[in-house]
């Protein structure tokens, strides 16, 4: 049994340094789980001791560990699952918790007391486990998740404060199948109990680490909306899904005017707002009805989901009086804004890769034809001269605002 008691301590110490590592990251409560990981290493350890050793001073610092383990772990839930729950309580329930599992082992093995809080410990820890996982995945059933995992937590732990407990170590004789299957519930909580909780709560943290990070690419740091990879993505998703319902899509291109005058008469920083006040105007605008994402400098793309080419164009219509009703900065320093846009409705075959290239050339006749308006994409078809003349549109749209510049600083 010694070996089998050895298992949790080992398990405990290996999970520590990865605890530890998941400190430098902004996720709350992992301070309080490392605490209540190494706590409960100590107590699987100095009651592995005492049962060795018949040392009861060493029991009573396990039971005391144990406690204190099971109060940074509600603390650390509290924190991690934004629970409403106060430090004062977390203390009361982690004593009491503590307190029960040692009175029922004062009972005995034998007791139905005993039997009950075993088997209720072993439902507990996957349910525990399956809770921790849900709570990143449906974060619209926090409350009623939260209540499941702070319950299942306590069970838990009052089942391990027993099987550990003075009696735990002189079970009854396997004289019946009763037995046996006490014996196993017991020995597989006393083993697998606290790694399997605590390599639960490290998987959740990660979970929530790599959620917070891939929201944070998918966002244009500046702006607020999508990233240029987080919107092909989405409008992929969202093309295929109407071409597959035979229902319409487009794409709208938008491009702010004399964006590069902005930064050489107000300055950079001004410049920077001016974007953020462009994108938050559309987005207020669209309200739902598209998706938003910046795709470089000073141009934006929307995916629209359910538009025609006709309801694509009065959108597009509607955003340039808004953009152009809607300046920038402060009263004392408004600045007007325009914006051309390129209008492409996609068609069976396409990717949306191949919709924004026939949305870039139709901002191209926008700019020529003396910008602040927009145009839909008259070639439907698009090959490589296409997208050679996609590349090339893009550039004279740059060396025309770069002309534009000169005349005006001159």
């Amino acid at each position: 049994m010694s070996f089998l008691s050895a298992i949790p301590v080992i398990a405990l110490l290996a999970m520590l340094p990865v605890l530890a590592s998941l400190r430098r990251m902004p996720v709350a409560g992992v301070r309080e789980f490392s605490a209540g990981c190494a706590l409960s290493a100590a107590s699987a350890c100095a009651l592995t001791v005492a049962a060795a050793l018949q040392a009861p001073i060493a029991a009573m610092f396990g039971y005391a560990s144990l406690a204190v383990s099971l109060f940074f772990v509600l603390e650390g839930l509290r924190r991690f699952l934004v629970l409403w729950l106060p430090t004062s309580l977390c203390l009361v329930l982690a004593f009491s918790s503590g307190v029960l599992g040692f009175v029922i082992a004062l009972g005995g093995n034998d007791s139905p007391a005993a039997a009950a809080i075993v088997v209720a410990g072993v439902v507990a820890v996957p349910i525990l486990v399956l809770g921790l996982a849900a709570a990143n995945r449906w974060p619209n059933e926090r409350p009623s998740l939260q209540a499941v995992v702070v319950g299942s937590a306590l069970v838990t732990f009052t089942a391990l404060a027993h099987v550990l407990g003075p009696s735990s170590h002189a079970l009854p004789a396997p004289d019946s199948p009763a037995s046996i299957l006490f014996d196993l519930l017991a020995v597989a909580m006393r083993v697998l109990c606290l790694p399997l909780l605590f390599f639960a709560l490290i998987v959740a943290m990660q979970a929530r680490i790599i959620g917070e990070l891939r929201a944070a690419i998918a966002r244009d740091g500046l702006t607020g909306s999508l990233s240029r990879g987080a919107l092909i993505e989405e409008g992929e998703r969202i093309l295929v899904e109407c071409l597959a319902r035979q229902r319409p899509a487009a794409f709208l291109l938008l491009d702010l005017d004399f964006f590069k005058q902005i930064n050489d008469q107000y300055g950079h920083a001004c410049g920077d707002m001016t974007l953020a006040h462009f994108a938050e105007t559309v987005s207020n605008f669209l309200a739902g009805r598209g998706v938003l994402g910046r795709i470089g400098g000073e141009e934006f793309g929307i995916v629209l989901p359910d538009h025609t080419e006709e309801q694509a164009k009065a959108l597009a219509e509607d955003i340039c009086h808004v953009v152009r009703e809607t300046p920038a900065g402060r009263s004392h320093q408004r600045i007007r804004l325009t914006v051309s846009i390129g209008i492409a409705a996609a068609i069976a075959g396409e990717t949306i890769t191949d919709v924004m290239i026939r949305a870039d050339l139709a901002l191209y006749d926008s700019k020529a034809d003396g910008r602040d308006r927009c145009s839909i994409a008259r070639d439907r078809r698009v090959d490589s001269s296409a997208r050679a003349l996609a590349a090339a549109a893009a550039q004279l749209r740059e060396a025309r605002a770069g002309r534009q510049e000169l005349r005006h600083s001159a």
